[in-house]
């Protein structure tokens, strides 16, 4: 794994955020989308050491609870250890701003990403029907994840 770090996202990185989401998604945010989440949320960014930004988190806080909205690690770096790290910092960040869990979504046939959660000690609480748009026109279920942050 090469040296990354991880910054704050700020509106001049929409570009970018867009080009992520494309590659990864099948129903990707909108420019529009992620600057209102720029502007709204928290977001964080993994970064080469050059500065090209290939992964990314938006959570928010609300009372002691925290929602993770987005996490993603472009295709190229997938499978290397930077999910792990990027969750980490958001429960970090989270548990530091008073939270006391944080919940999730996931899509129920994203295996990587629900082995991510698992391994980070995150518990199924309940599904969303059709909370997802499929390229096929249909609509696929959602998993709801929750992790206690307080000892």
């Amino acid at each position: 794994m090469n040296t990354c770090s991880l910054r704050l996202l700020t509106l001049q990185d929409v570009d970018a955020l867009r080009a992520i989401e494309k590659r990864n998604f099948s129903a990707p945010w909108s420019g529009r989308q992620l600057q209102e989440s720029l502007s709204q949320h928290q977001g964080l960014g993994m970064v080469t050491p050059s500065g090209t930004l290939f992964g990314y988190a938006f959570f928010l806080l609300v009372f002691q609870e925290a929602q993770l909205l987005n996490l993603v690690i472009d295709q190229p770096w997938q499978r290397q250890g930077y999910g792990r790290i990027l969750l980490h910092e958001v429960i970090t960040q989270a548990s530091a701003q008073g939270a006391e869990c944080l919940l999730l979504e996931v899509r129920i046939s994203n295996e990587a990403a629900l082995g991510l959660y698992r391994s980070a000690h995150f518990q199924p609480i309940g599904t969303r029907r059709g909370y997802y748009a499929t390229p096929t026109g249909t609509r696929e279920d959602a998993l709801v994840l929750r992790r206690s942050l307080t000892p």
